[in-house]
Formats: structure tokens, sequence, C-alpha cells
């Protein structure tokens, strides 16, 4: 599958011209590796020496596999990939949207809307930020009461809109002082330091699966800047954002968040 170290696409679409327009928009930035066939998808995945960036999947190909069904195979095999469905728009697809998203794809790819230039790479983008966030609620929320978890899981899944307290209580619906009671009642940090702690750890998450830098991660999650990112989880783990990726990434820093979680309020 080439340079492990390079950015890897894999996926399946059906039309040449297709492939050809996904290629050229992330040329420079990943390689993209196309199959025959979805069945050849999981295949690809086990023969490969590290996850892909992200597959792309069809809702179906000529031999009749069924793209639903390799998500969930993919998934089941890399949990952190982020899947993306290749769709087209219309009435008449509304189907095949609903059976994919029903599947667990983190993102949909419409063609002729942002299959060329810098659509697809946001598209990407996007699927990797809810990829990240499903499995780091995944890890959170046995941590948590149940409310708290869920206020949590807020933070995680809309990390661009609940990046201040007043965002996330407009989010949830509630007013800031209601939040920060609830917090309070369930003996959690205040909302701006879960926050803070939420934004660590999809960090984290981010840096160990996508291989990207530091400054990618910032803009991706909004940080006013790599530094920015780089002193918080300093200030919050005691750790430098290259000691979090090197040494286990998501879990060093839901290991410091859980002795947080212990000490108290």
């Amino acid at each position: 599958m080439g340079n492990p170290a390079d950015p890897q696409v894999i996926g399946y679409v059906a039309s040449q011209k297709e492939r050809a327009r996904i290629t050229g928009a992330l040329r420079g930035w990943a390689l993209v590796l196309w199959v025959s066939s979805l069945g050849d998808l999981p295949d690809l995945v086990r023969d490969a020496e590290a996850p892909p960036t992200a597959a792309i999947v069809a809702p179906r190909d000529p031999l009749g596999n069924d793209g639903a069904a390799v998500v969930r195979q993919l998934g089941a095999l890399v949990p952190d990939m982020p899947l993306i469905a290749h769709c087209h728009t219309g009435v008449e697809q509304a189907a095949d949207i609903r059976h994919m998203a029903a599947a667990g794809v983190h993102e949909f790819l419409f063609v002729g809307v942002d299959d060329s230039g810098i659509g697809v790479r946001s598209v990407i983008a996007s699927a990797q930020r809810a990829c990240s966030a499903d499995r780091v609620v995944e890890v959170v929320r046995p941590l948590l009461p149940e409310r708290l978890g869920e206020i949590a899981a807020a933070c995680l899944q809309h990390p661009l809109q609940a990046r201040t307290v007043s965002g996330l209580a407009t989010l949830l619906g509630v007013h800031r002082k209601t939040l920060l009671n609830q917090c309070a009642r369930d003996g959690g940090p205040a909302p701006a330091e879960l926050i803070g702690w939420c934004r660590l750890m999809l960090a984290a998450h981010l840096l160990a699966s996508t291989r990207q830098t530091v400054e990618w991660v910032a803009l991706e999650l909004e940080y006013p800047s790599a530094t920015a990112l780089r002193n918080a989880m300093k200030r919050y783990t005691g750790l430098r954002a290259g000691e979090v990726t090197r040494h286990g990434g998501l879990s060093r820093v839901v290991r410091a968040f859980n002795r947080r979680l212990k000490s108290g309020p």
C-alpha cells in the first residue's frame, strides 16, 4: 500500500471519471487506492501495514456487493477508520443514503457537490472528527455519571459549537447556570474545564489516528493556535503533545482525566 507514513485513502467508486475527480482533489495530500469491487476493501484493510486515513464506499457494485454490509465489516476491522459514503443526490437516491447512514458511515461525499477541490478534503476532515468523537465517547462515558456523560458526548460530537460554555449551553438547550449546576451536582469539573478535557481527548485521538501535525489538529478543532493546543495539553496532562502521541494517544489523556475526576471538584 505504498509508504505507510503517507496518508492513504482507499475506496470503491464505479465511475472512472468520478475516481479521477477524487484522486485529483487529493493529489499532493493523500495516495488514493481504488479497488475493482466492494468486496476487495476488507482484504485491502487486512493487508495494510497501517490503517488507511479513510475509506470511500459506494452503495453497491455491479457484482451485487452491498456497500452498507462492507461499511459494517470495515468498522469492525478498524474502528478508528473514518468511513465515507459516495452517493448521488436526488430523491431517487434517498434509500441509498438512509441505508449507508444506518450502516454507520461518518460522512457523505456527494457526486457533483463536494467531490472535487477542497470539498473532498473537507469531507474527509469532517469524517475524521466524527470518527474520533465516536471513539472518545465510547471510552469516556463509562467514567462519568449519566448526565455528565451526555454533556461530555455533546462536547465531543460537536466540538466546534461547544468550544465555550455559552456554546455548549445553547447546544444542549439549557442556561449556563443550569449547566454549571448539573456539573456540580454530579461531582464533575466545571463546564469550562470539562470542555477543555473533551477537546484535548479529541485532539489526542486525532493526532494518533490521522498521523497529522499538531498544527493541523489545532486548525481542525479551532484552537487559537498550535501553541495554544500544546500549552493546554501540557497544563492538563503534564505531557507534551508529542509525548502523548508517541505513548498512548487518547489513553494517556483519558488516564489524566480519570485522575482529575478522582481528585474531586
